[in-house]
């Protein structure tokens, strides 16, 4: 039963203590509101001195600024302006027509003639949506607000204290300019397409129409105005069914406020945007685009600055006579493709600085149309559809030399002699095979990443991920798949979302790669295994404000070690070896004299595809190399959206080579790094792991020589140190042999005969892993000398117990030796001796006639211990007798001579033919009567 708990009362609280309470609260409750007041007079004061400084220089002048980005090489030429080429062209507001002031009005602000720059109602609605949202998500600015915010906001940010500023100024220039000139300015600076040929109303009005902007009609004009919400979402050339909507959400908007009648709204959305249309005469990218487009989007992408808004000079790392080449190649001039709709893309690139200097993104690339050379961060492009315009592809065995055999030198410190085992795998339905349809078995590195055999790369990437090889030998610590994405994530390849399985060490990738980042990777083979961010960019400054951002000095801070010295140094040195051997028409064209290592690559369209067309069929080709000087990466394909059979390989090869020609034509500027001190040249025995050094008698095409890392180099070799030490050794005398008995040799099967074929399913496979092939099963060998030292019996046996095949001298002292020994080689295990002894006894029988009758002999026979005396009578059967004494031969016939052979045997087996025993038997006597 719970016992009931006693509460004690609290003592009532006296009038005083009631009034000191009263008072602490009072007090705190002030303190509190002492300091929210202050914290919000420091953040009013922070603010408007935020605000302050960024609208005390508002400037008219740099207002009505119409300068354009342009690009300049390292020696500071300028080669390309964003909207070059007389496309972008300033319009003044009377040339306007009075329709596309509507349309833009009633898309983007209008009570725009109405308010000072600002309109409240416009801020407030802006605002609802902002709290709904959680944050500052943007919306509410006037046309006014728009352009402060190209001239003095380029940058994509949200803050309280730049949308204030941007208000303020908006008010301060509608108070110094006039509505005429805020319109005109942004007419002129807007773009209304996804290329930077769209630049402002004039190159719009071409782009699309092919006509002036003062010939522009009502269905074009809600067009244009409809693009300026989202050009690169709304540009018809990109998204017709798109663009059709929002026109006809413009034309809506035109009703409502006044500008055009229901009847001319409904007749105009009636018309298909696609008839309005025209060729477009600038939708071919020009001299030096597609560079230039991979400039903007890379500072972009880095910066948040659209050069498109900002005016800026840019200072790029362009080779014109480079990028001139590709874009002719882009272009078909001086080249012809397999098929009118292959897609092409490369990435060139300095090897020791990351610098992009040429790139080819498309076969007929349009302005800032779809990449084939480089993506965006695939994590960021999820959020911002501004980055969406790169495809990556499958590598296919491109990147074999990286994620099988470089990572194999990483963490397994494998050799350049070491062999690899082009065996079946077989994971569930996932059982790849070689192009050749065949099973190699053990081959070399070299010969497996040349002849690009998937199952050996397969294999190989499965001992570094789990550190045993395909029959199940440990061959060092496996890595697992988070350190390889690690690893892969150290060369610059975005991981994200990535699953990792053996289908990457030959392309299956879930998502691809880039030529840019396939190229970035390999500078860092080619330099010694330090990743360096690719750019092209390598500085920029603002026009309007002077600021100087320096890219590079970023980039370079991003260096990292993606390869130690000694891996890159063995990767390329395979790479570079099998591209000077030629044998194959890819790898001749690459052979000029430059030292170019180079790796091809195909990929195949999955076998389960429901496309049967397609199912298991080439998909992407790649050729990516690298010299001392550059590095690059050529992909060809089709588009993603219009996937077909790859013919052949042969673009990727060919563009490769022509690239090769190109960035060489003065020779080579560079060399590679020296060779690191961490490797050394050694031979070893082949297929054989751990390396064991070749001895005499090792057959010339087992011996191969190549780079090892110091911490694994060959140990052993056929003079014996390759052979386990001899623990235990006897000899005995048993019966007159010589028994022995060994140590059994660990493990067993190094006793067993060599095994030169290895079973896997179906297949039978060359396998060159067993020892025994090399010198011959281990032998257990027993060598008898006598006192002299004379070796007079050697035998080699194959179990550890035997009894030799010879006889010992009785009296005799034997040494008997026992070792191991390659059944082939001259090599030996340590050597343990025992002494044997034999007990002597010699020949010496003798005899004497006891007594002799007419049909009886009795003689007396004296023996030596041991020995035995076989007697046989005129040849009768023989009796033999080991022990002294009587011997009776009767039933003899009188008068007859008779002759007895005896021979003498000892116990060690000696015999002695005595000398015979001739006899004549007497008469036979008559008894007297």
């Amino acid at each position: 039963m719970m016992k009931k708990l006693k509460l004690k009362k609290r003592p009532a609280k006296s009038p005083q203590q009631i009034q000191k309470q009263k008072k602490q609260r009072k007090k705190i409750i002030i303190t509190c509101l002492v300091v929210v007041a202050l914290l919000v007079t420091s953040a009013t004061i922070y603010l408007g001195f935020g605000i302050f400084k960024q609208v005390e220089g508002f400037s008219k002048e740099k207002l009505l600024n119409e300068e354009s980005s342009f690009l300049v090489d390292e020696n500071d030429n300028q080669y390309f302006s964003l909207g070059q080429g007389g496309v972008r062209k300033n319009v003044s507001y009377d040339d306007i027509p009075q329709v596309m002031i509507d349309a833009v009005v009633a898309a983007e602000d209008s009570r725009f003639f109405e308010h000072n720059g600002f309109d409240l109602p416009r801020i407030v609605k802006a605002l609802l949506g902002n709290i709904v949202a959680g944050g500052i998500t943007g919306g509410g600015s006037t046309i006014t607000q728009q352009v402060i915010k190209k001239s003095y906001y380029p940058k994509e940010e949200q803050t309280i204290e730049r949308k204030a500023g941007e208000i303020i100024l908006a008010i301060e220039a509608t108070s110094q300019t006039t509505k005429e000139e805020i319109l005109e300015l942004y007419l002129n600076k807007i773009y209304f397409g996804y290329g930077n040929k769209a630049i402002g109303i004039y190159a719009a009005s071409r782009y699309y129409f092919d006509k002036s902007v003062q010939n522009l009609t009502l269905p074009e004009a809600a067009l244009l105005a409809g693009t300026l919400n989202s050009p690169n979402s709304f540009d018809p050339f990109k998204n017709l069914d798109k663009a059709q909507k929002r026109r006809d959400i413009i034309l809506d908007l035109m009703e409502l406020h006044g500008y055009i009648t229901a009847e001319e709204c409904e007749s105009t959305k009636a018309i298909p945007v696609e008839n309005t249309l025209k060729y477009n005469p600038i939708s071919s990218g020009g001299k030096y685009q597609a560079y230039a487009d991979k400039v903007v989007r890379e500072v972009y992408e880095r910066t948040g600055y659209d050069p498109n808004d900002t005016p800026m000079k840019i200072t790029t790392s362009i080779n014109t006579e480079l990028q001139e080449k590709l874009d002719d190649i882009s272009n078909g001039i001086d080249y012809t493709y397999q098929d009118k709709n292959i897609k092409a893309g490369a990435t060139v690139l300095e090897a020791s600085t990351g610098r992009i200097v040429g790139v080819l993104s498309d076969r007929d690339y349009t302005p800032m149309g779809t990449s084939y050379a480089y993506a965006a961060d695939k994590e960021k492009a999820k959020s911002d559809p501004n980055l969406r315009y790169g495809q990556r592809n499958q590598p296919g065995s491109s990147l074999k030399p990286i994620i099988a055999y470089a990572a194999a030198f990483e963490f397994l410190n494998y050799s350049t002699a070491h062999y690899v085992h082009d065996v079946p795998y077989i994971a569930g339905k996932y059982a790849p095979g070689n192009h050749d349809g065949k099973i190699h078995g053990d081959l070399s590195i070299k010969d497996a990443l040349k002849n690009s055999w998937n199952l050996a790369a397969i294999q190989t990437y499965q001992e570094v991920i789990t550190g045993k090889d395909a029959y199940g030998n440990s061959v060092g610590n496996g890595i697992g798949d988070a350190k390889m994405k690690s690893y892969l994530e150290g060369f610059g390849f975005d991981m994200y979302e990535e699953e990792l399985g053996p289908q990457y060490a030959i392309g299956g990738w879930s998502t691809g790669v880039s030529t840019e980042e396939e190229a970035a990777a390999y500078a860092a083979i080619a330099n010694g295994g330090t990743y360096i961010p690719p750019h092209a960019v390598t500085k920029i400054e603002l026009l309007s404000t002077g600021e100087v951002i320096d890219l590079e000095a970023d980039y370079n801070s991003k260096k990292q070690k993606a390869l130690s010295a000694e891996s890159a140094f063995m990767i390329r040195d395979i790479m570079t070896s099998y591209v000077k051997e030629g044998g194959s028409a890819m790898y001749n064209a690459l052979n000029l004299g430059y030292n170019i290592g180079a790796k091809s690559g195909t990929s195949n369209f999955p076998n389960d595809l429901s496309n049967k067309k397609l199912a298991g069929e080439n998909r992407d080709g790649w050729m990516a190399a690298f010299s001392p000087d550059y590095a690059w990466s050529v992909w060809t394909g089709y588009d993603s959206k219009n996937p077909q059979v790859l013919k052949s390989n042969s673009d990727a090869n060919k563009i490769a080579a022509i690239i090769a020609k190109t960035v060489h034509k003065g020779g080579l500027k560079n060399s590679y790094p020296s060779k690191p001190s961490g490797v050394v040249k050694a031979s070893c025995i082949s297929g054989i792991y751990p390396y064991v050094a070749p001895g005499d008698g090792v057959p010339s095409d087992r011996v191969v020589s190549g780079w090892f890392k110091k911490s694994n180099t060959p140990s052993g070799s056929a003079s014996g140190a390759s052979l386990k030490e001899l623990a235990s050794f006897t000899a005995s005398l048993v019966e007159g042999k010589i028994n022995v008995n060994f140590a059994e040799y660990d493990p067993v099967s190094m006793t067993q005969d060599a095994t030169p074929t290895k079973k896997f399913g179906k297949y039978t496979v060359p396998y060159l892993g067993d020892i025994n092939q090399i010198y011959g099963k281990v032998v257990y060998v027993a060598e008898v000398a006598d006192a002299t030292g004379k070796i007079v019996h050697s035998q080699k046996l194959s179990t550890n117990t035997a009894t030799l095949n010879f006889t010992p001298t009785p009296g005799n002292t034997y040494t008997v030796t026992g070792y191991y020994a390659f059944e082939s080689s001259s090599g030996t295990s340590n050597k343990l001796t025992q002494t044997v002894t034999v007990e002597g006894n010699t020949i010496g029988t003798t005899y004497s006639q006891v007594s002799l009758t007419s049909t009886t002999l009795v003689l007396q026979m004296n023996i030596p211990t041991g020995n035995s005396v076989s007697l046989s009578i005129n040849g009768g059967e023989a009796k033999t007798i080991s022990t002294s004494g009587q011997v009776t031969f009767s039933s003899l016939t009188p008068a007859t001579k008779y002759t007895i052979t005896m021979t003498e045997t000892t116990s060690a087996g000696q015999t002695n033919t005595l000398a015979p025993y001739e006899f004549t038997t007497p008469e036979a006597t008559t008894p007297a009567a």
